[in-house]
């Protein structure tokens, strides 16, 4: 097998046909991609049962907040850079939470095993869920890395930014985004698809994945599902480690200096009337800087799964083609999938925490509040 393929495994997430070849010892053919078996099923059922209701949980939770992202992100306006992009990033958060959700009521045995369900749920939520949920989530990568990147450009150019990075700028660069995530996707629809299909096993018809033996559709799902799986995520990843680590630092100056002025301005009746103190705006940015760097702390921490896969696949390539770890294989990638999907979940409650505006707008929508907090 290939290291495209193997990083292929590692990376999307939750391939019940990987599982299947893994527990049985063989390569992903024709004959793996079958509907499992019931002992492959049983042992699947092992471990994936205790992560359905906390990813369900988590992707209901997930769906509620990122509704309530684009609305209030909308209700702001999108005059300012940041703003456009934090909307993008909930558009790509709320339909991983939907893809997950749909995932994981498929694995649910009640459901899958329903006498007169028309399709393969396994199957079906592979082709509608599963394969098509990490595109979604390399989009929301390169939005957070995108993001933290301004922010850099913000303390290293502060006044060039706005010229270089506009709202139009934006938009397109969220567009373009979009675009290289979701069009490799076009070439799995050459590789498998769903249809009618006749399952032995069962003695019925059901909906569910049809194979095609294209040659050349199956090299470019592999590079694909490669520069998708691997090559994004190392680029999100490293580009958003990177700009972190100077936003904490400058965070960190930041602070001292704010420390030091404290200190001389002190017994002077305010310090926010002195020559020395930072201007609001300067407070603004630092708020934002704050905000940005929790987001991003927050995607480091959850993708820490992803990026165990990836050096596993990268350096082992047969670790992921023998049946000895196919268990452990499993317990990954289910961990891998429940810690996106609280990634894509929880960036409400860092806006509602640290965004003034965001927080006043949000609270004025809800009754809360009589008016907004415009800064």
């Amino acid at each position: 097998m290939s290291r495209t393929s193997t990083v292929f495994r590692a990376t999307m997430s939750l391939d019940v046909t990987s599982y299947t070849s893994i527990l049985e010892g063989a390569d992903v053919t024709e004959a793996a991609m079958e509907f499992p078996t019931e002992d492959a099923l049983a042992h699947l059922d092992n471990l994936l049962l205790g992560f359905i209701v906390p990813i369900i949980s988590f992707s209901i939770l997930g769906l509620a907040t990122n509704i309530t992202n684009i609305i209030v992100f909308i209700k702001m306006g999108l005059q300012e850079t940041t703003t456009i992009s934090m909307l993008a990033l909930a558009v790509s958060d709320f339909i991983c939470c939907l893809l997950s959700l749909w995932t994981y009521v498929c694995y649910i045995p009640a459901f899958r095993d329903l006498p007169n369900l028309p399709f393969n749920s396994v199957e079906v939520s592979m082709e509608t869920g599963v394969i098509i949920r990490p595109f979604f989530t390399r989009t929301g990568a390169l939005i957070t890395a995108y993001i933290t990147l301004e922010r850099c450009l913000c303390v290293v150019l502060p006044m060039k930014v706005k010229t270089i990075i506009t709202t139009k700028v934006t938009r397109i660069t969220m567009v373009i985004i979009y675009l290289i995530t979701l069009l490799p996707y076009i070439s799995h629809q050459f590789q498998a698809t769903l249809g009618w299909k006749f399952y032995p096993h069962l003695n019925r018809t059901m909906i569910g994945t049809v194979h095609v033996n294209d040659p050349v559709a199956s090299v470019a799902l592999q590079v694909n599902t490669f520069v998708v799986g691997f090559f994004y995520l190392l680029l999100a990843s490293v580009t958003i480690f990177v700009c972190t680590t100077f936003l904490v630092i400058t965070l960190a100056r930041n602070s001292k200096w704010r420390e030091s002025v404290s200190s001389q301005t002190r017994p002077s009746s305010s310090s926010d009337e002195s020559g020395n103190s930072k201007p609001s705006g300067s407070r603004k940015e630092n708020r934002l800087m704050k905000m940005v760097v929790a987001i991003a702390l927050l995607f480091i921490f959850c993708h820490i799964p992803a990026i165990v896969s990836i050096f596993l696949a990268t350096f082992s390539t047969d670790f992921f083609r023998t049946g000895r770890y196919g268990s452990f294989i499993i317990l990954l990638s289910s961990i891998q999938f429940a810690f996106e999907v609280v990634n894509n979940s929880l960036n409400f409650f860092l806006y509602y925490m640290m965004g003034t505006k965001f927080k006043g707008v949000f609270r004025q929508m809800v009754g809360l509040a009589r008016k907004t907090v415009s800064s």
